[in-house]
Order: C-alpha cells, then structure tokens, then sequence
C-alpha cells in the first residue's frame, strides 16, 4: 500500500532495556489529571526537551536526557535514531499529549502494566521493565502529513532527575483514525455486505494496529486480528483476482483494490489489466467509463459514501520488481 509520508507508517525504531521480569510489586498508577501536579510539571518540561532535541536533531541533549542504563545498551545507536525522525518532528513543529502516566513500584527490575481502560474501542495496554521504583510514562502523537507517529517516552527517577529509559516510534492514526476505528469502520461496511470496503478498513487497521510494538497492545487486538482473517477468507472465496469483468466487451481485468490516501480523504484504488494500448487513451477513456458502472455492480457499496474512486489501467501485471507504465483515472462521485 502506497501512502504519502511513508517514513512514518514503516518507521519501527525502538531502544528498550533489559528482558522482561514478573509483574509483582506495583504500588500504584496514576494517569493525566490524576497525577501530581509537581510531578507533572517536571515531566512536562523534560517532555518538551525531548521534542526540541528531536526537532533539532540535537543527539548530544538527546543523550543528556537518557539514562545511562539506556546509553550503556544502546548508546551508539542514538545517533541514526534521531537523525531518522528530526526531520518529522521539525516539520510538526508541536506535538499533542495522547495520555501519561505515573507509576510507583514497590521494588526495581519489575514488568509494569499499565491499562488506558478496559472495554473502549481505543484502549490499550503499556508494557515494559520498570527499572526504577518511580516511572512516567508519555505518549504524544506528531504530524507527519496524512498521518500520525505515536512516540512512546518512558522515564525512569534517578535521585531527583528524570531519565529517558525506552523511547519508541511507529505508525499512530491515518487520516486522523486509528487501528481501532478502522476497525469499526470495517465491522460496519461488513455489515452492510460492502466487503471491499470492510477490506480496505481493516487493512489500514492493520497498517497502524502496533504503535509501540510489544510496549502497546490495543484491548481489542485479538478480537481485530479474528475479524480480518473471518473477513479475508470470505473475500477471497468470492472474489478471485485477477477477476474479469466478462460484461465489457473489452474483458478488463481487476487485479488489485485498496485503500489510497490524499489530501481529500481515504478512497478505493482499482488496477486493472486492459488490452487497449495505453497510448490510445480515447479508447481507454471510453473502456474506463463502462468499467465504472460495473465495479459498482460487482462489488457492492464501492462508490457509496465517497468523493472518488481511483482507476489506474496497466497492459501488464506489475510483478514488483521493475516499474510498470500505467494510466490514470479519477472518478468524481460527488
């Protein structure tokens, strides 16, 4: 799936510390309002340190901030890190507080996990190895176009200094939705038997379904992952692509739907095999107009509630490994 910014969607950048231990000794949680205010306001400013040195690409304050358990382990790799996602934080210019938390353990070296909540669409789990008996954890969301970089901060106290101990980056929300709300998406086009568009939900889903890697889990990952392979496996026994249009006298051939981004919105991509040469783009104007009217008919709810349908016309299969020439097509729906 191609998608504007993609150093966001395929950025997995992750430093973490230590293996995993028991889950014994957590003594309390404390989240957003909740937390003391003087606490907060420390964090705040170590927060805002973090994104100025990771706009700047400023890996010697980067590194002021990190603990030294973090920079014994990972140290030599701070550098690539930054320099990998300054550019997407310069250009942010701010970034916006998703939730924190503050967490104090009893003991160290212990695995904390902290729940958002338990039965709304968008909660999730934080898990990690808590070095320290006090932790704060920030997750803050970056611009980056049409999409959206989770950044996952977790702090560990050091006498009276906070230190970065985990810091982690990946794909958040596209168009301003995340995994779990392309998941809703999709159980409602299901629904409707709109199965290209259920399809192309839970594939963009699945595109931002892990922001954190194994430090995140949304509560409804299972119940997602279930959902797409039910979905995928009843796609794929009622369409079999390429599929022919055998309607049009032309006999195209569609090989490929999915989801593509612009600036306008989320809307259907067709590919499709055709047989009239693409410099001949008369005829392939007047093959594009017969294959609009039946796509809506072969694959219900493709054009219902949406601005546009892209078409792209190949004379051959792209197989991945060299370009293939293309035409394009816009279909205005409203």
């Amino acid at each position: 799936m191609k998608y504007h910014q993609q150093v966001i969607l395929f950025l997995i950048l992750i430093v973490t510390l230590l293996t995993q231990s028991c889950n014994v000794g957590t003594s309390g949680i404390w989240k957003n309002e909740s937390i003391k205010p003087d606490v907060k306001q420390q964090l705040d400013k170590t927060n805002a340190d973090l994104f100025k040195a990771l706009a700047n690409g400023n890996t010697k304050f980067f590194k002021q901030l990190s603990s030294d358990a973090l920079m014994e382990k990972d140290g030599d790799k701070l550098d690539t890190i930054v320099n990998q996602v300054s550019d997407i934080f310069k250009d942010a210019g701010n970034y916006e507080i998703v939730d924190e938390y503050y967490v104090k353990n009893s003991t160290t070296n212990i695995t904390n996990t902290v729940p958002s909540g338990l039965s709304g669409y968008n909660d999730y789990l934080i898990k990690y190895l808590a070095l320290n008996k006090e932790m704060y954890i920030t997750l803050f969301s970056v611009k980056g176009g049409t999409n959206d970089l989770l950044t996952i901060a977790i702090y560990g106290k050091y006498d009276d200094d906070w230190k970065l101990n985990i810091i982690h980056f990946g794909a958040f929300k596209i168009m301003g939705k995340t995994s779990p709300d392309f998941y809703k998406l999709a159980q409602s086009a299901y629904k409707k038997s709109f199965l290209i568009d259920a399809v192309n939900f839970i594939s963009l889903a699945q595109i931002c379904a892990h922001p954190g890697d194994d430090f995140f889990r949304y509560q409804k990952e299972a119940e997602m992952q279930a959902f797409h392979q039910k979905l995928m496996a009843e796609v794929n026994e009622k369409y079999k692509f390429p599929l022919t249009l055998n309607n049009l006298k032309t006999k195209p051939k569609v090989f490929r739907i999915y989801p593509e981004v612009f600036k306008e919105g989320i809307f259907p991509m067709v590919q499709y095999l055709s047989t009239i040469n693409l410099k001949d783009t008369t005829a392939l104007k007047a093959e594009n107009t017969q294959i609009r009217k039946e796509i809506s008919r072969v694959f219900p709810g493709i054009d219902s509630d949406k601005n546009f349908i892209a078409y792209r016309a190949f004379n051959e299969i792209p197989d991945g490994k060299k370009l293939v020439e293309h035409y394009g097509f816009l279909d205005k729906l409203n």
